[in-house]
């Protein structure tokens, strides 16, 4: 029920760094502003680890970064979804391919990222074999994708019916 010492001193640290010193820091350099005792200075520096943890704080937590960052129907005809969900250290990219046979077949891309707020897209090759994810507008990685014969060996949850927002919602747990 109670966390190990080890544990709980870590946590501890981490939030007396993340909170408690800027806190501090600029409280101590408003204070001191009016004295001119360095005030500036724990000021800026306040401001600046304040700054890191909202960056930290956005770019670890929140479920405002799971989303479907693109889909749409590959030149065969297949549907496919990449999506961006939580529970990866601390994001994982995935893409989706539909098969009629075997419904939603997961593809791997990428884990421990960070969100990718400017979206993210898909290419298929015109045999629709592999597909260039792009990350903004540099391409961050091809993946080889399964023929429609060959999926029918993957044992997925989500059926052909289900849309990318019903695989996000179960990938997400809301």
């Amino acid at each position: 029920m109670f966390l190990p010492f080890g544990t709980l001193l870590f946590w501890l640290l981490v939030v007396g760094v993340l909170f408690v010193l800027p806190a501090w820091l600029l409280a101590s350099g408003i204070a001191s502003l009016r004295g001119r005792r360095g005030g500036m200075v724990r000021l800026s520096i306040g401001m600046v680890m304040l700054l890191f943890t909202l960056f930290v704080l956005d770019s670890c937590f929140g479920p405002w970064h799971e989303k479907v960052l693109d889909a749409g129907t590959a030149p065969d005809g297949r549907k496919y979804a990449l999506l961006q969900v939580g529970g990866g250290e601390p994001f994982e990219i995935r893409l989706y391919v539909r098969s009629e046979e075997a419904g939603w077949v997961f593809h791997y891309v990428d884990h421990e990222v960070f969100p990718w707020r400017f979206g993210g897209r898909v290419e298929f090759a015109p045999d629709s074999a592999t597909a260039r994810i792009f990350r903004g507008s540099k391409v961050f990685k091809t993946v080889d994708v399964l023929p429609p014969e060959q999926t029918d060996q993957y044992d997925e949850p989500f059926t052909p019916s289900d849309s990318p927002e019903d695989i996000l919602r179960a990938l997400s747990g809301h």
